[in-house]
């Protein structure tokens, strides 16, 4: 990303480290979708990808950004389009990965949508690729200018499916793994009973035992989750 870009983000905007196809648990409702973002060359059209919250949109896009390169990529979520102004859409045809995340935050903004249109027409798709994601049909958003709502049609669809339970728990458990976390027998199953399942729940439980066993050079056992979670 270039720095003037980098300036005007706010500073909770990022790529996490974790968020790689490395770390993302596919189902074989998904597979065709990822397989494809990790073959950029593919990529010669807008991708818009649509899914509900916490069903991965934001972790592909990213994953997208670090298999581009970090200056080579731009990742922008909308949710924070209040902190910002829709000039930073400009000038960002040089960059290989262009990732828009949550789309519907800006539907009914007619400036941000001016500059969503400005930005689908002048990319190069030779030399840039453009991911967006929404969690809304793009057709069912309240566009303000049809030209956006009819350009976003023309993109290249695809459904995110959410994980079933099951995956959700293999995506605790890989991202755990890739941690080099300890966690003892049966910790998996006992945070599966007791937590809400949903990964961004899930990951945040695994952040607090991640920083605890950190603090404690201690191996995550039952009663060291029931102590950090208060169950």
């Amino acid at each position: 990303m270039s720095d003037k870009h980098e300036d005007q983000l706010p500073l909770a905007v990022g790529l996490e480290d974790e968020a790689t196809f490395e770390n993302f648990v596919t189902s074989l409702e998904n597979l065709q979708l990822v397989t494809w973002l990790q073959d950029p060359e593919r990529l010669d059209s807008p991708v818009l990808i649509q899914g509900p919250p916490a069903s991965g949109r934001t972790h592909l896009l990213q994953a997208c950004c670090h298999l581009a390169g970090g200056q080579g990529a731009f990742f922008l979520p909308l949710r924070y389009k209040d902190q910002l102004q829709p000039e930073i859409l400009e000038g960002l045809g040089a960059l290989s990965m262009i990732c828009i995340d949550d789309l519907q935050f800006a539907a009914g903004d007619v400036d941000w949508e001016l500059a969503l249109v400005h930005l689908i027409d002048t990319i190069n798709p030779t030399a840039s690729h453009l991911v967006l994601s929404t969690s809304a049909k793009a057709a069912e958003l309240p566009w303000e200018l049809p030209d956006l709502g009819s350009r976003l049609q023309q993109a290249l669809y695809f459904r995110l499916h959410p994980l079933n339970d099951e995956g959700i728990m293999e995506a605790f458990e890989l991202r755990a793994r890739n941690r080099g976390l300890n966690l003892a027998a049966g910790v998996t199953e006992f945070i599966g009973i007791r937590a809400e399942r949903r990964l961004d729940a899930l990951m945040d439980i695994l952040e607090r035992l991640d920083e605890s066993s950190m603090q404690r050079q201690h191996r995550i056992t039952i009663p060291l989750v029931k102590e950090i979670l208060g169950w």
